[in-house]
C-alpha cells in the first residue's frame, strides 16, 4: 500500500500525473460533495471545508454560545498553564484525523478540524489534503490560523493530536504559530469526574452517557486511516464526507463537554450527581488547592448512600484533615470509616493506631486497635501483605512501650 502510494507521488512530481488526473476526473471530488474551498499558497493546495454555527445552536444539552459565559477561574481549573487575562475566544479547538491511531513518525494527519468563536458564529474550519503532496499546503493554512491564538482546547491532544501536528510541521520545516499554548485537554478531567462512572471515556461514551447526543451513521474512529487510504487509492469522496462529518461532531462536543465541565466545577453539589462525579471534582479542586471546595464536595459525598464513595469521600477528608493539622476531623473521619463497615478496614484502624501512639500517648488504646485490626487480618486470611507485617511490628512496639510504662 505504502509503496504504491509513493510510486504515484513520485510520478505526479515528475510532472506525468494523467493517470491521477484521470481518477479525479471520474470519481467524486471533494469540493462536489463538501461545502468549502480550494485553498492554494505557496507550498501548493489544499481543500478547506467551513461550517458556521449560531451561538444559540444546541448541541449535547447546551448552546455553543454558553462557552462564552465560562469564568477564566474556571478556565484556570482545567489548564494546568493558563495564563492570566485569557478567554475563551483565545482558544483554538483542535482534532485531527490521521492515518494510523497510535502515533509515531510515519503518522500523518490528513484532516486537521479546528473550531473558533468569531463575532456571533462559531467556525468550524477543516483543512484535508487530498493525497500526500498536499500536507505542506494544508500545515502552512493551518498555521495562518493558528497564529491567532495562544490555547488550545483538545480531547487526548496532548499525548496525540498536537503531538503529532508538531511532528509534522518538524517534517516539512514549517515553523508553527503557537510553541508553548496553553492546553485544556478535557480527557483528563472528564477522566477525573466519569471514569468511576463509565466504563469507557472516550469522547464518542461521554457524548452518549453525558451530554446525551447519539451519532447516527457514524464512521468508527478505528475504520478511519483505512477510509483514507481507499479513498487515495479510488478518489471517491463520498466516504471521506463522512470522515469530516465525524470530525466536525467532534469539535462541537468538545464545546459542549467543556461548558459541562465548566458548570460542574461553578456549581458542584447542584450540577452533579452527589456521588461518583462530585468525588471527581473534588479531585480537580485539590489539584489546584482550593481546599474548601474539596471538602465541601466529599463532606457531601458522605451523605451518600453508596457505602463506596461514603468510604472514598472520608478517607480523602481524612487525608486533608491530617495534613491540616485538624486531627479531631480526621479521628471523626477514621472512626467513620470502621462503624460504617461490617468488615472494618485496615486503613483507619492503622491511621487510628497512629494517632493514639504519638498524639495522644495512650498506648493501651493504640495496642488494643492493632491487636483488633491483627485479628480482622486474620479472620479474612488476610495475613501474608505488608499491612499485616506492619501491624506485627506495630504491636512488638506497642509491648515494649507499655512494659516501660
Amino acid at each position: 500500500m505504502y509503496g504504491d502510494l509513493r510510486s504515484r507521488l513520485q510520478l505526479y512530481k515528475s510532472g506525468n500525473g494523467n493517470g491521477i488526473q484521470k481518477t479525479l476526473k471520474t470519481g467524486s471530488d471533494i469540493q462536489d460533495l463538501v461545502e468549502g474551498y480550494i485553498c492554494s499558497n505557496d507550498n501548493g493546495s489544499c481543500f478547506v471545508a467551513e461550517n458556521r454555527y449560531p451561538v444559540s445552536y444546541l448541541h449535547g444539552g447546551c448552546g455553543l454560545g454558553d462557552a462564552l459565559n465560562i469564568n477564566p477561574a474556571t478556565l484556570g481549573r482545567v489548564c494546568s498553564d493558563f495564563k492570566e487575562k485569557m478567554g475563551i475566544k483565545d482558544f483554538i479547538f483542535l482534532d485531527t484525523e490521521t492515518t494510523g491511531l497510535s502515533g509515531g513518525t510515519g503518522t500523518v494527519a490528513f484532516l486537521v478540524g479546528t473550531g473558533f468563536f468569531e463575532d456571533d458564529v462559531f467556525v468550524v474550519r477543516q483543512y484535508f489534503m487530498r493525497d500526500y503532496d498536499e500536507e505542506p499546503a494544508m500545515l502552512t493554512e493551518f498555521n495562518t490560523l493558528l497564529s491567532r491564538y495562544s490555547g488550545l482546547v483538545t480531547f487526548n491532544g496532548r499525548a496525540f493530536d498536537w503531538n503529532i501536528l508538531q511532528t509534522r510541521f518538524i517534517f516539512n520545516r514549517i515553523k508553527p504559530a503557537l510553541l508553548n499554548p496553553s492546553h485544556i485537554d478535557l480527557l483528563y478531567p472528564s477522566r477525573r469526574i466519569w471514569r468511576l462512572k463509565l466504563e469507557s471515556c472516550r469522547l464518542q461514551s461521554i457524548e452518549e452517557n453525558i451530554l446525551n447526543e447519539v451519532r447516527f451513521d457514524d464512521i468508527p474512529g478505528a475504520e478511519i486511516p483505512s477510509i483514507y487510504f481507499e479513498y487515495l487509492e479510488s478518489r471517491n469522496a463520498g466516504i471521506i464526507k463522512k470522515v469530516i462529518r465525524h470530525n466536525e461532531i467532534d469539535i462541537l462536543s468538545m464545546v459542549s463537554l467543556l461548558v459541562r465541565i465548566s458548570r460542574m466545577l461553578e456549581n458542584p453539589v447542584e450540577e452533579s450527581d452527589g456521588g461518583h462525579e462530585l468525588i471527581g471534582l473534588g479531585r480537580i479542586f485539590e489539584s489546584s488547592r482550593e481546599y474548601e471546595a474539596v471538602i465541601d464536595c466529599f463532606e457531601n459525598c458522605v451523605k451518600s448512600p453508596n457505602s463506596m464513595i461514603r468510604e472514598t469521600a472520608l478517607r480523602r477528608l481524612s487525608d486533608i484533615y491530617k495534613r491540616s493539622g485538624e486531627y479531631s476531623k480526621a479521628v471523626e473521619c477514621w472512626k467513620r470509616m470502621i462503624t460504617d463497615s461490617k468488615v472494618p478496614g485496615l486503613f483507619p484502624m492503622i491511621e487510628l493506631a497512629k494517632y493514639y501512639e504519638h498524639k495522644e500517648k495512650n498506648i493501651e488504646e493504640a495496642l488494643a486497635i492493632v491487636e483488633k485490626a491483627m485479628l480482622i487480618c486474620r479472620q479474612t486470611n488476610f495475613i501474608n501483605n505488608a499491612y499485616y507485617n506492619d501491624l506485627k511490628k506495630r504491636k512488638d512496639r506497642l509491648k515494649r512501650k507499655a512494659g516501660r510504662g
